[in-house]
């Protein structure tokens, strides 16, 4: 079974390209192993995208998204594709509808 979980800070204002299937990017901080500022602590980037987000999902990510703190499940998806003769791996987590949450402060 392919189902990951993912809290975090968005890295920047969200992306979101298409008019009529619309597809919402953006990108997940992640620490682990240690304490804010910690020279043990590990940030990771992952990059997320959703299908057809709702307006209010879209609005929120694309005009507040920075820092904003995320919480979310989807699967993860593997590709290679080739530019210019040369190799390119991507790695993103493919968002499950509606399982986005925006946790109140």
């Amino acid at each position: 079974m392919n189902i990951c979980a993912i809290a975090g800070r968005l890295a920047r204002n969200g992306v979101v390209k298409g008019t009529e299937k619309k597809v919402l990017m953006f990108t997940v901080e992640t620490r682990s192993g240690g304490e804010d500022g910690d020279k043990n602590e590990r940030v990771s980037f992952v990059p997320c995208i959703v299908f057809n987000p709702s307006p209010e999902l879209e609005r929120k990510l694309v005009t507040e998204g920075k820092g904003l703190y995320v919480e979310l499940e989807g699967r993860i998806n593997s590709s290679n594709y080739e530019v210019n003769g040369e190799r390119k791996f991507q790695t993103e987590v493919v968002v499950f509808n509606r399982s986005i949450t925006i946790p109140q402060n």
